[in-house]
């Protein structure tokens, strides 16, 4: 559908080239380049209703604005950044797909077409682009694609899955870029920390995965025997990682990262242990909330200076929008306005729901579908389990005395959970469920004590000392290690997603087809003003312990 959108772009435009147009001689000279970075944008191309966080605010993106993001805006940054730059580059951290209705319906083919015509040149792969598997990433990559994919650290060679082939003739270790006689090496790094959470069809994606530290290494000398002037990682790694390879790799002279949904201002300057050169490292957010621009100068191959701006994607701070790209857009919006009426009203919330919880433990939306996917006509389990990730944004507004209450649309769902997962159920034995938990509470604990699942049914404390999880009751009563419970979950993690291999190995599953989405909906639609007293609340049936 829609492959006329990028008329004339082919896999052929995939392959790299560094184009000498009788560039001079640099020898000597202070030559400025800037980088436009986005990042983690999870199909967030149509403006959407916001609630800005603190953190937002203080980056730029005030409250008050009619909608936030938008791919047509943030192309009508991105081109004007270019025209006002020399030297450009436009590079891009990864996760572009996944996170809005879009993505569901076109499977990541009205990404790939906004980023080509918004002169995109290059991204390294992110997690979330295989979430339609890897063999759909293969085609929405050579079907339209006007830049590069990056993964130098993914081997798809070593797999006998059929995409594999075409992965590995699309995606490319590095690049090289001459602007004007300065040769920019791009390096991509795709994220290792969620290889376990991404799957094709059988939860295997069957890719041989490369220390990023000896590919960076490989990769660096290459570029510098082809006369790179300075190298580049784009990363889809995170931020911990991003500032250890910016400390501890000395081919590295810049990071242009993602994967965490920070954005960084002004980045970070991290000094290399063995070479004493400052490395900065740069993180643009996520959600088309923003986009930045660093402007570096170099002589002779050193990085002098820098300087950042991060610009803020909403109605009151973008005075237009791309009109290429907004034509592009206009077709897929009519489809998606044919289908679906997104600006239906399914309940009201008369406080912002959130998704975390204020101790790092359950959370106000984890509760509530939680509740919803164990009630659910023909689920109706004792228990309920599942990740906290699969909820993507809060819902809702920090509301004043006297204002209206926030009406829930369906776009606002669908942002909230843009996943197709749909309700698994199985029968976990006490033993295994304390193994579940116990998973749980080790996985939070390395994420700051913040729990990586939501339930229902049950109460207990997470350890984070020990990473185990203690004084567990089913339904307020003790558990029993021999007892058998019935448990509801989602199809990702009873997959083995995320790292619940327990899960994936049981052999009692059942997928009902219900969608989680659909569940939760429901509940929306009965329930309609959230919260309400025991629906929808913080109640502290994850208890947190350090």
């Amino acid at each position: 559908m829609f492959a006329g959108l990028a008329a004339g772009l082919t896999a052929c435009d995939m392959v790299p080239h560094a184009i000498d147009g009788g560039a001079p001689d640099l020898t000597g000279q202070d030559v400025r380049v800037t980088f436009l970075h986005t990042s983690d944008i999870h199909s967030r191309l149509l403006p959407y209703r916001f609630d800005p966080s603190f953190t937002d605010n203080a980056l730029g993106l005030a409250d008050g604005a009619t909608d936030y993001g938008g791919i047509a805006r943030m192309a009508y940054v991105l081109r004007r950044e270019r025209e006002r730059a020399g030297r450009v580059l436009h590079l891009d951290s990864g996760d572009c797909f996944q996170g809005a209705i879009i993505f569901n319906e076109f499977m990541g083919e009205a990404e790939v077409a906004t980023l080509s015509e918004a002169g995109l040149d290059a991204a390294v792969i992110g997690n979330h682009e295989f979430d339609n598997g890897a063999h759909n990433l293969a085609v929405q990559a050579s079907k339209a694609a006007g830049y590069s994919l990056l993964a130098a650290n993914y081997d798809f060679e070593s797999s006998d899955e059929p995409w594999a082939t075409d992965l590995e003739r699309l995606s490319l270790p590095s690049m090289l870029f001459d602007l004007d006689g300065l040769k920019v090496g791009v390096i991509g790094l795709a994220n290792l920390s969620s290889l376990n959470s991404i799957y094709d069809e059988d939860n295997s994606l069957g890719v041989k995965v490369l220390h990023h530290v000896d590919v960076v290494n490989e990769e660096g000398q290459l570029l510098r025997d082809q006369g790179a002037d300075i190298i580049v990682v784009v990363s889809h790694m995170g931020l911990d990682d991003d500032i250890e390879l910016a400390g501890e790799v000395e081919m590295v002279d810049l990071v242009l990262g993602g994967h965490h949904h920070v954005a960084i201002d002004p980045p970070l300057v991290v000094t290399n242990k063995h070479t004493g050169k400052r490395v900065p490292v740069v993180h643009s957010g996520a959600f088309a909330k923003f986009i930045g621009r660093l402007d570096i100068v170099v002589r002779d191959g050193v990085l002098l200076s820098h300087s950042y701006t991060l610009f803020p994607i909403s109605s009151s701070t973008v005075p237009a929008e791309d009109p290429a790209v907004s034509e592009i857009m206009e077709d897929y919006e009519e489809l998606i306005d044919q289908t679906y009426n997104m600006d239906q009203v399914i309940g009201e919330a008369s406080e912002k729901l959130l998704r975390y919880g204020s101790t790092g433990g359950d959370s106000m939306l984890g509760n509530f579908a939680a509740e919803a996917m164990r009630d659910f006509p023909g689920v109706e389990t004792e228990i309920a389990i599942t990740n906290t990730l699969g909820i993507r944004s809060d819902i809702g507004a920090e509301l004043e005395s006297g204002d209206a209450n926030w009406p829930i649309t369906l776009d606002d769902l669908f942002n909230s959970m843009p996943f197709d997962n749909t309700i698994t159920t199985m029968y976990l034995s006490g033993a295994e469920l304390q193994e579940t938990l116990d998973y749980v509470s080790s996985r939070s604990t390395d994420r700051g004590c913040n729990s990586q699942a939501q339930v229902a049914g049950l109460t207990f404390t997470m350890n984070c000392r020990d990473g185990v999880a203690e004084d567990i009751f089913v339904n307020g009563e003790p558990m029993d290690p021999n007892g058998s419970y019935e448990v509801a979950t989602n199809n990702y993690i009873a997959r083995g997603g995320s790292g619940f291999y327990m899960l994936e190995r049981n052999t009692t599953q059942f997928d009902t087809g219900v969608s989680i989405r659909d569940a939760v909906r429901a509940a929306i639609t009965d329930y309609y003003v959230l919260p309400q007293p025991g629906v929808c609340e913080e109640d502290g049936r994850i208890r947190t312990e350090f």
